[in-house]
């Protein structure tokens, strides 16, 4: 029998290549194993979904083709199995981002624990 625990399927989608970058650094320094994907607007991130059905999608809100919070709505859609958080500045899509069906709702520059708990609980 195989003790180890099998990698959580992370797609991280943000406009931000250094933003990505980071929340990878972070992730990773967590010890956690995770296979990470990663698409830098709303279009790619749906393609991603279907293709990889990550089991989370750390979702930013503000990306380019497609918004993150349409995004968000097409994803939920198609695969409601799917954990989308939703990560952003900006506390004021917080509604928008439930109401399209996003699991959570995180602020960047919050705490490092939280992100890693939302990720992999």
């Amino acid at each position: 029998m195989n003790d180890t625990p099998t990698p959580t399927r992370l797609l991280i989608a943000d406009d931000n290549a250094a933003t990505r970058a980071a929340t990878i650094a972070l992730l990773e320094s967590s010890g956690r194993q995770a296979a990470i994907w990663e698409a830098a607007d709303g279009e790619a991130a749906v393609q991603l979904a279907e293709n990889i059905q990550p089991d989370v999608i750390l979702m930013d809100v503000q990306m380019p083709k497609l918004d993150g919070i349409r995004a968000t709505r097409r994803i939920k859609a198609c695969w409601p199995t799917i954990k989308v958080i939703v990560l952003t500045m900006y506390v004021t899509y917080q509604a928008a981002a439930l109401a399209a069906g996003a699991d959570a709702f995180l602020l960047k520059g919050g705490s490092a624990d939280g992100l890693i708990t939302a990720v992999f609980q």
